[in-house]
């Protein structure tokens, strides 16, 4: 006998009394159970794989299966042998019966009659009551499903064993207490941290009264974690610009010594070592530009990692898990449709098999009640006959005939009654059960879909957050960046007005080697037109005005270059700067005005000197004046010495004073 074979029929052999007294019953030294031999091929095989310990327990199912079937044979066996006893019992003191009523009735047979009929009466209430079929009558699940139409399965319903998977959950309960407070920028994230943790807390009271897995549910915020973490753990903006900062200091130190060095050479007159600080200056503000736009670059990168990909990352996971919320939305939806219709149309079929259990018990009394009256008659009849026995013997013997078959339909009513019991019975249990699965179930996807809004509720939160956060961050770059741009425009600043300067100084100087070198040329043509040997003179000192010349247009020219090129240079910060509206005097206008203003003063310088020239020329034209009038009354008196006199005396004569008259 093996229970994988009867499994596998669909439709079972039918099986005889004899053949059920003749199984043989398991020894308790036969039974071999699922973990015994388990035990008994790991002692054999040490090495059994994962699939070898699935097929274990599969056998060990099989095995519990098989040993329920041969539990549920055995009742069946015994419950049919008792009713098949029970009837033949019955059917045995009938056919005795139906026998005496083919004999002579005589007094002793009527007695005997009666004490059989009451013997039949009592053997009747006895099969009545003892008749069952609960053994016999198989609990079949699937046809109960069939007929009330259940479209979902077994399988697919909560049972009342189960217990909740709260390890998930748990799981990112304990990292949302764990980051609180951890990290550089955690501080603006602990009142989510904290709303996160009474969600979480709040879903785990749910699920302790349900029976779901939590895996769905945290895999939804496991990202969010992750990148919650990434973003408390993130350094702070100010931190990036530490190094440039002290970078930018040294730099500013070193300007403002060679400022301070460049004033003591020019208050000393050394204007060579004032031109070779000039462009030193130029040199360190050039690099102090540098980092400057290195700061800009160092703050442009920090926004890259600190703002724009959390942000991004931000978008990806809420849209992730909007995403992923949705489908355990539908999906429990459906679940929840389809238990709710299931225990609609369970309920459906559960009303009318207790309509049909009514009306089936209600005839089954009623025939009884037409039976049993119909025996009180028969057996008034019978009574009746006895009295003309003679000549009711053939109506005596077919009424006999007649209480045999109606005994016979009444056990046949009797059993097929008692199998309809069964089967309600048996529907009443699967109703029973499978509504009790089915309002599970409907509970559970409730409990689900609270979970999953507060799930969703959670991650809003903690997205909306942490988008507030980089927004914040953002506008501290900015404000960061303005700054920087306002610290270059300084440096900026110094730096043009300080090659602006010097180029305003070359350029004048240029102005003047461009008169020597006018006055060394006309100097020259005049030499030359007299034959004059310093003509030569004046064209070697010519020659090197011109070199001197040319080599200051080289230096002017490279100057011009700088400054535009430190123009192009401002041009982002100038940008930046008016987005910001920021009002400021752009130093190329203020070096125009600067050299505005030193021109007038220039102009002021040369009229001064120009006024102070022409009374110095008046100064002298009066002096000569005076010199050529002496030197007229000089030469008048020795004229008037060497001429003789009119009267014709000597050129000695002298008036009586001594002097002579002109």
């Amino acid at each position: 006998f093996r229970p994988s074979s009867i499994l596998g029929h669909t439709n079972p052999p039918r099986i005889s009394v004899a053949s059920l007294n003749a199984l043989p019953s398991p020894s308790p030294n036969q039974r071999v159970t699922g973990q015994g031999a388990c035990a008994l091929m790991g002692r054999m095989d040490p090495s059994l794989t994962e699939s070898s310990v699935h097929k274990l327990n599969a056998l060990k199912d099989t095995q519990s299966k098989a040993q329920d079937l041969l539990q549920s044979l055995d009742l069946a066996r015994k419950q049919k042998i008792n009713n098949e006893k029970l009837k033949n019992m019955f059917l045995d003191n009938e056919e005795l019966l139906q026998k005496v009523h083919g004999q002579t009735h005589t007094a002793k047979q009527q007695a005997e009659f009666q004490r059989l009929f009451q013997k039949s009466v009592d053997l009747l209430r006895d099969l009545e009551q003892g008749v069952g079929f609960t053994a016999l009558k198989k609990f079949n699940v699937s046809k109960y499903m069939v007929d009330c139409n259940q479209e979902m399965g077994i399988k697919e319903l909560f049972k009342p064993e189960q217990e909740p998977k709260t390890a998930e959950i748990e799981e990112v309960l304990r990292s949302l207490r764990s980051m609180r407070g951890l990290g550089d920028s955690a501080e603006p994230f602990n009142p989510v941290v904290d709303f996160g943790i009474r969600l979480m807390e709040k879903t785990m009271d749910v699920l302790h009264e349900s029976k779901l897995d939590s895996g769905e549910w945290a895999k939804v915020v496991g990202p969010l974690l992750v990148l919650l973490k990434d973003v408390m753990h993130a350094d702070p903006i100010e931190r990036c610009l530490i190094v440039p900062d002290e970078d930018c200091k040294r730099m500013q130190f070193n300007i403002e010594e060679a400022s301070q060095a460049q004033a003591q050479a020019i208050s000393d007159g050394e204007m060579k070592e004032a031109e070779v600080i000039y462009y030193q200056k130029i040199k360190m503000q050039e690099a102090l530009s540098d980092l400057v736009k290195k700061k800009v670059a160092v703050l442009e990168e920090e926004e890259v990692q600190a703002f724009k990909m959390p942000i991004k990352r931000v978008h990806e996971c809420h849209n992730r898990a909007n995403y992923e919320i949705s489908n355990i939305l539908k999906t429990n939806e459906r679940l929840k449709k389809r238990a709710e219709q299931d225990l609609q149309n369970l309920n459906a079929q559960l009303e009318k098999a207790n309509l049909d259990d009514y009306n089936c018990t209600k005839d089954n009394a009623d025939d009884r009640d037409r039976s049993t009256q119909l025996l009180k008659e028969n057996m008034r009849r019978q009574e009746a006959c006895f009295t003309r026995m003679q000549e009711l013997e053939q109506e005596l013997q077919a009424l006999g005939t007649d209480r045999h078959d109606e005994m016979k339909r009444r056990i046949k009513a009797l059993e097929r009654d008692e199998k309809r019991k069964v089967e309600y019975q048996h529907f009443l249990g699967f109703c029973n059960q499978h509504k009790a699965l089915l309002q599970l179930t409907i509970r559970n996807c409730e409990m689900a879909e609270e979970i999953t809004d507060t799930v969703d509720e959670f991650i809003s939160s903690g997205c909306n957050a942490i988008e507030r956060r980089m927004r914040e961050v953002e506008k501290e770059i900015d404000e960061k960046k303005v700054e920087i741009h306002t610290e270059y425009l300084s440096s900026f600043r110094d730096m043009y007005l300080t090659i602006g300067e010097l180029q305003y100084k070359k350029e004048r100087n240029i102005e003047e080697l461009n008169k020597k070198i006018q006055s060394a040329h006309i100097q020259q043509e005049m030499a030359m037109e007299s034959f004059n040997p310093k003509a030569k003179e004046y064209s070697q000192q010519k020659k090197a005005l011109i070199a001197t010349k040319q080599d200051l247009d080289d230096q002017l020219g490279g100057l011009h270059e700088r400054a535009n090129q430190y123009i192009e240079w401002f041009r982002p910060t100038e940008k930046a700067l008016i987005e910001a509206g920021r009002d400021f005097l752009h130093p190329v206008e203020e070096l125009q005005q600067t050299n505005a203003s030193r021109a007038n003063k220039l102009i002021e310088y040369h009229d001064l000197m120009n006024r102070e020239a022409e009374d110095d020329a008046e100064y002298a034209a009066e002096l000569a004046e005076i010199e050529r009038l002496r030197a007229l009354v000089q030469t008048g008196n020795e004229v008037a010495r060497l001429m003789p006199p009119p009267d014709g005396s000597s050129p000695s004569a002298r008036s009586p004073g001594g002097r002579s008259f002109v």
